[in-house]
């Protein structure tokens, strides 16, 4: 068995965090997430509206539990958090469950409400939930922290949850102005801070893909966080690799929209998508060269198993690809470096052949 990472999106990430020069100069991965830059006039968001928005989620995702209606749950998501919710309910049909789905209490947010800028308007909200009965008679859940961000795509278009994270660390301290909004940093920003926004990602896939070892780790931290996503990738995100062929993982960047915003620090605080691609396969598939022989049988991991055909043996090559989303600090220069404070994942793709 082999593993390798592939370099075609990493280079630019790595090269970047050479110099802390390059690094506020920016560089872009060539498919790192576009920024999500406001258009035409919006007024601002009050804390009673995002107050609003977020009891009518809660109650609807509620209720959507209770039900096991997916469509009304579909309603109020957009984005990412779409995504999770349409492979939530395939995973939960294939594995031929019946409610009760996890229903969720939550205690009182803390708003994050940005300065105007434009349409699609969104906010972020930090709350603590906690697992309901009954399924919390029956399983151990500690209250997790978890960040969601709103976004509204036009003046009549509805509230949606596009993302959202579990708090790894703690939220930092952010910038308010005098109305109580948090100003809003554009992805494309050099000025004042360690790195561009839109930069902070491939940077972070540079250290996930190489470790500790990575040129980007003069930029990104490695905690323990940081380098768990490095070992998941190392260890074969739950694959075993046969004899003979060849794993290979990255995170690379999603088209997603990107948010940021000021912290007090003269900082700023990113809100971004990626995707961790795994692969195994015969050293010909990978190299692309002919004939390309089946080698012994790749064992399916159980939680990638509803999303194949039943009696699926890959003797060719078995790919998985994980969406995550993360919210790292990226500190104003020479304040330190790059950190993940908040991330979550699920499966989003498998193909098998």
């Amino acid at each position: 068995m082999a593993y390798r990472t592939r370099w075609t999106r990493l280079i630019c990430g790595v090269a970047v965090a050479a110099t802390a020069a390059l690094v506020a100069a920016g560089c872009t991965s060539g498919s790192a997430s576009t920024a999500a830059q406001g258009t035409g006039s919006a007024p601002a968001v009050t804390a009673a509206q995002a107050g609003q928005v977020l009891n009518t989620y809660f109650a609807a995702s509620d209720k959507a539990a209770r039900t096991g209606d997916e469509a009304l749950v579909l309603s109020g998501v957009t984005g990412v958090a779409q995504a999770e919710v349409r492979n939530f309910f395939k995973a939960y049909r294939a594995l031929h469950q019946s409610p009760p789905l996890p229903r969720f209490s939550y205690q009182t947010p803390t708003l994050y409400l940005p300065t105007p800028a434009g349409y699609p308007r969104w906010f972020a909200a930090s709350v603590t939930r906690s697992l309901r009965p009954p399924l919390a008679d029956t399983i151990v859940a500690t209250p997790q922290p978890m960040v969601m961000v709103f976004t509204q795509a036009g003046a009549t278009a509805p509230w949606l949850l596009a993302s959202a994270y579990h708090v790894a660390g703690s939220m930092p301290k952010l910038a308010v102005n005098s109305a109580g909004q948090i100003p809003v940093v554009a992805t494309s920003q050099t000025a004042g801070l360690l790195s561009r926004p839109d930069v902070v990602g491939p940077l972070l896939a540079a250290v996930v893909d190489e470790g500790a070892s990575s040129p980007a780790a003069r930029a990104v931290s490695t905690d323990p966080y940081t380098m768990s996503l490095y070992q998941v990738g190392r260890a074969g995100n739950g694959f075993i690799t046969p004899r003979g062929d060849v794993r290979q993982w990255e995170l690379d960047g999603s088209t997603y929209p990107q948010f940021a915003l000021r912290t007090a620090d003269g900082g700023a605080l990113v809100f971004f998508t990626m995707y961790l691609n795994t692969t195994i396969a015969v050293p010909a598939e990978l190299n692309q060269s002919r004939p390309i022989n089946p080698g012994p049988p790749i064992a399916i991991p159980g939680d990638m198993r509803w999303m194949l055909p039943a009696g699926t043996v890959p003797r060719v090559k078995l790919e998985r690809q994980d969406l995550y989303n993360f919210a790292a600090i990226d500190p104003p220069a020479g304040g330190g470096k790059i950190k993940v404070i908040a991330a979550g994942s699920f499966l989003n793709y498998a193909w098998a052949s």
